[in-house]
């Protein structure tokens, strides 16, 4: 993999979690008001979690550019012909936010 592709995961993720830090100020100062507005919130953290994945197989040393594409599109054809049926909703979502995750990041892997 190379270290510019690397960098770019770490700076998104860098942003992502940036954002989860400001919902929690928010969540600490009106808990009724954060929630009412978390849609972002989830999908900062299913960005956070797949990027998380993507940097640790970088960090290994054995990642490619052609493995990661791989892995990920094999997740996104899962998902997508198994959607998550969970009796929880926001586990429903969660996962929805991963597979959208994951195919705009394979996505900008297309042109890179």
């Amino acid at each position: 993999m190379t270290a510019k592709l690397l960098s770019r995961f770490q700076r998104q993720a860098e942003a992502a979690q940036a954002r989860l830090d400001k919902f929690t100020v928010e969540f600490a100062k009106d808990p009724a008001h954060a929630l009412t507005w978390s849609n972002d919130t989830f999908a900062n953290a299913a960005k956070l979690r797949v990027l998380n994945q993507i940097i640790a197989a970088c960090d290994g040393g054995t990642a490619t550019a052609d493995n990661i594409k791989s892995t990920l599109m094999d997740r996104v054809l899962h998902r997508s012909k198994y959607p998550a049926q969970s009796t929880s909703p926001t586990s429903n979502l969660i996962e929805q936010y991963e597979l959208a995750a994951c195919a705009e990041i394979l996505s900008d892997l297309q042109y890179s």
